[in-house]
């Protein structure tokens, strides 16, 4: 074809041809129109929603100046965007792997990226912190190390509610940790003495000077200093120290520490009074542990000032005893004083938790008459402490009608009163079989029972021979209570 051979001209529909374009190209021009139109009310609806949208979010992740100014907590968030998600679920599985290897300083490192990349849910503190106080530490021998790991788990859950506060699940892992970790856990022994030390020796405390992996004085230090806690620290008697020893709550002082279960008492009645409230167990099982808190701090204090009886006049030297007797004479009348606060009120805590929930009363009756078989302790081995000291303080010089005799006389009708107390415990908690068959769970109980009666026997025998003879003071060391949960 030449090139001027004229171009051909464009074959143009025509008829029903003709007819479908122009139906099919107003049917594309009306769907376009509706995706506008679409479009456009989207737009609109965003615009519309966006203030109710800032109220929910402002009521979900609490934005206030101290988390917006973390830039540790701030830059994830400004920066990954929806891959914090993926980023965290891959931290998790490497914390996994480094516990199970037992790579502890990774761990460590792992929980608090997650902590930084997920911020504001509770569930990873919670998580984190579990396995901090309660699988971690158990994976060491050294009991130092395991109560370190127990309050990094602490510390872990009180910094999480700085992002995520009034979180009631929280507060409650926190009371838990107070009481069945430190409490009643198989370390408790360690745990609760360790507690009242660095309580009492807070004053050794110096920012920057005493290094944390070497004591753990600053983690307590950051845990009793949360405000729900109220406690000052005492002025020194003297100038040693800079801060001074023990401390203040509400007035009352406590130089020589103070059990863990007050802990866990205030976080237990903070998260009953949290709305909303716990949601990871029954109601009525929340509503019995401020009671339970209240039973067990009288059997710890109580249990702890038979040891430190036992310690000053059977343990230790006579010079070691003398060296520091006004103190730890003074630290045992702190525990009886607890004991005699505290009992009522766990008494009146249970009577009112049984109004509230009556068919509980088989399992809570027996912790009442356990209670009040504490009471009766209390005031009996007071007296027969009171008497010890008399003694002492007498230069070990002893007869018949003099203070520390009066002492251990009155003890002895005190001591009876508590072994009455305690059958009657026995009879609630441990009832003989319908057959008239006695009880096999029992047996096990009988030897506090024993060691009151021992406690009268040897109070008898030092009355009658202390004036001649070196007294005979093993009768000090039996228990007469339990020490398990």
């Amino acid at each position: 074809m030449s090139s001027n051979s004229p171009l051909p001209e464009p074959i143009r529909p025509v008829g029903n041809a003709g007819k479908r374009m122009g139906r099919v190209r107003s049917e594309v021009r009306r769907d376009q129109v509706i995706c506008i139109a679409i479009a456009v009310i989207l737009l609109a609806g965003i615009f519309l929603i966006q203030s109710p949208l800032r109220s929910r979010r402002a009521k979900l992740v609490i934005n206030h100046n101290k988390s917006v100014g973390d830039l540790i907590m701030t830059f994830p968030r400004l920066t990954l965007g929806g891959f914090r998600g993926i980023l965290a679920m891959v931290l998790w599985e490497n914390a996994e792997n480094d516990k199970n290897n037992h790579d502890w300083v990774p761990l460590e490192t792992d929980y608090n990226a997650i902590a930084a990349l997920e911020p504001y849910f509770g569930s990873a503190y919670i998580f984190n912190a579990w396995n901090q106080s309660y699988n971690l530490s158990a994976q060491f021998h050294d009991m130092n190390t395991k109560y370190k790991w127990v309050l990094d788990g602490l510390i872990y859950l009180y910094k999480g509610e700085k992002y995520v506060p009034d979180n009631a699940n929280m507060i409650m892992n926190e009371a838990n940790d107070f009481f069945l970790k430190l409490g009643t856990s198989f370390e408790r022994r360690y745990y609760t003495a360790r507690w009242r030390y660095d309580l009492a020796h807070l004053y050794r405390y110096q920012p920057g000077k005493v290094s944390s992996q070497l004591s753990t004085l600053a983690e307590v230090y950051y845990l009793v200093h949360r405000p729900e806690f109220h406690i000052k620290l005492l002025p020194p008697r003297s100038g040693r120290g800079p801060l001074g020893h023990g401390v203040e709550v509400n007035g009352v002082h406590y130089r020589y520490g103070l059990s863990v279960f007050y802990f866990a008492y205030q976080e237990y009645e903070r998260a009953l009074h949290t709305v909303p409230g716990p949601t990871d167990m029954g109601q009525q099982v929340l509503d019995s542990w401020p009671p339970m808190t209240l039973r067990c701090w009288c059997r710890d204090d109580l249990f702890y000032a038979q040891r430190v009886t036992n310690r000053i006049f059977n343990l230790d030297t006579e010079t070691q005893m003398l060296r520091r007797f006004p103190a730890r004479v003074e630290n045992v009348d702190d525990c009886y004083r607890n004991v005699k606060v505290n009992a009522p009120r766990s008494i009146e805590e249970f009577k009112k938790y049984l109004v509230q929930y009556p068919y509980q009363k088989y399992v809570h009756t027996q912790h009442i008459v356990e209670v009040q078989y504490y009471e009766a302790l209390g005031q009996a081995e007071h007296e027969l402490f009171r008497g010890l000291v008399a003694w002492q303080n007498n230069n070990r010089r002893f007869r018949l009608g003099d203070a520390a005799d009066q002492d251990l006389a009155k003890a002895v009708v005190l001591y009876d009163q508590a072994i009455a107390a305690y059958n009657h415990y026995l009879d609630v908690a441990y009832p003989n079989e319908p057959n008239g068959m006695p009880n096999p769970s029992r047996k096990d109980e009988l030897k506090f029972l024993n060691a009151l009666r021992a406690r009268v026997d040897g109070i008898q025998s030092f009355r009658l021979t202390a004036q001649h003879n070196k007294p005979d003071l093993s009768f000090l060391a039996p228990v007469t209570l339990s020490f398990s949960d």
